[in-house]
């Protein structure tokens, strides 16, 4: 045997080896290997590896001769898919992520990466694809973002509630401040009203003595007139009586400011949904001012098992975006139905109304339509999460643009149950 046979025979079992080397790698491969043919209509595949049937599902003799694409099954409005397209017909390198569909109908999401195979012309001829299963990698990805979504939700709900609470000290402390001052002249109101009482009284006595003494009754009843002292009287007393009124008014201010407060409040207890709303619109009546009518319909409404230091939150936000929402004159209704377990509150205002799309959005953590410096966009996140994370409740949203919109919570009775 001359020295080139001893070549040819040399050559020709490398490249038998070379070609099970190649084989016996694609097959040990973790991944799915296809190769598509570019020249025919459709690319089909013309092979896969091991990976790719154990991947998907589907053999060999279910796989050849058709495109890539049946694993997407009905799923193909997915945005990478057109990337993917536009590679192909440019034959160039991509990389896309997309949901696959296993022979038995399970999804796996496909890290697919193509390659284009060009001949000695630099025609292109073929596509190789490595496919990865990155379902696991997905899940753990979503679980991430979910962690991290509700620790942001966490960390804006401690920061408020932080906020709140240096807030009802601050507002108790005011309070506290303002109710020393007036029970003081309150008191001393009331010690006014009697000496007055008992000073007209002895007047009144002193003339009666004097009946008979008929000049210095002439002159004491001309010094009345002049003094005009019987309008000073009846004058006095509406003073005085305002002034009691007012105080009271400032009284109940006062003790409403220490109800929403509720420093004493903050765990869950058996409240009334009505002393709740008027505690908010108290706190909201300088947005609220001459230019909106309220109208509150909740004195029949049960007792309820809750927070009501939270509720206080939720209900002055609505309150306060309501109005808010109102340009100029409107109104404001806030009405109770009491259901067998439930307890359903509406509020109703007549602004400007939201969009569809701002209904979408508007419990999503700063989201905001307000100028800057007015809002940050945390306040429905936050009743979002007090009324359906904390009390086990719903937030419904009706509106319409130019038509007003109607916030629905409905809420369990007694969340214990």
């Amino acid at each position: 045997m001359s020295i080139n046979d001893n070549l040819e025979l040399v050559l020709r079992y490398s490249a038998e080896q070379t070609i099970q080397l190649h084989q016996r790698a694609m097959d040990s491969s973790s991944c799915g290997i296809t190769i598509a043919d570019a020249s025919l209509p459709d690319i089909p595949l013309i092979y896969i590896n091991r990976s790719f049937e154990i991947i998907t599902g589907y053999s060999a003799a279910e796989t050849l001769g058709r495109n890539c694409r049946f694993l997407q099954r009905e799923d193909r409005y997915q945005p990478e898919i057109a990337r993917l397209r536009q590679a192909l017909a440019r034959g160039q390198d991509c990389m896309v992520t997309l949901r696959n569909y296993r022979r038995d109908g399970s999804l796996f999401w496909n890290e697919l990466m193509i390659s284009p195979i060009l001949n000695d012309d630099r025609q292109l001829t073929h596509f190789v694809g490595i496919q990865t299963d990155i379902t696991e990698r997905r899940k753990a990805q979503e679980a991430l973002e979910s962690a991290l979504a509700e620790l942001r939700e966490t960390q804006m709900l401690l920061i408020h509630a932080e906020k709140m609470n240096a807030l009802g000290q601050m507002v108790a402390g005011i309070a506290h401040e303002i109710n020393n001052p007036v029970s003081f002249v309150n008191s001393n109101l009331f010690s006014l009203q009697k000496t007055l009482s008992t000073v007209f009284g002895a007047y009144d006595q002193l003339e009666q003595r004097i009946l008979t003494d008929v000049e210095t009754l002439t002159e004491v009843q001309a010094i009345r007139r002049n003094a005009d002292l019987d309008f000073v009287r009846r004058d006095m007393d509406d003073l005085l009586n305002a002034s009691l009124e007012g105080l009271d008014r400032v009284k109940r201010i006062v003790q409403e400011l220490r109800t929403f407060a509720r420093l004493d409040e903050a765990e869950f207890k058996f409240a009334s949904l009505e002393e709740c709303v008027r505690s908010a619109l108290l706190i909201a009546s300088g947005e609220i001012g001459n230019r909106i009518q309220t109208e509150v319909r909740l004195a029949h409404l049960s007792l309820i098992y809750c927070c009501p230091a939270e509720l206080n939150q939720v209900f002055l936000n609505l309150i306060v975006n309501a109005a808010q929402s109102i340009p100029d004159t409107g109104k404001i209704v806030i009405e109770g139905i009491e259901e067998r377990d439930t307890i359903r509150l509406i509020f109703t205002d007549s602004g400007c109304g939201m969009s569809e799309d701002v209904i979408n959005n508007i419990f999503t953590p700063f989201f905001t339509t307000k100028p800057p410096g007015v809002g940050v966009g945390l306040g429905l996140a936050i009743a979002y999460k007090i009324i359906t994370d904390r009390h086990k409740g719903v937030i419904q949203v009706a509106s319409e643009v130019g038509k007003g919109s109607r916030f629905t919570l409905i809420m369990p009775k007694d969340i214990r149950q």
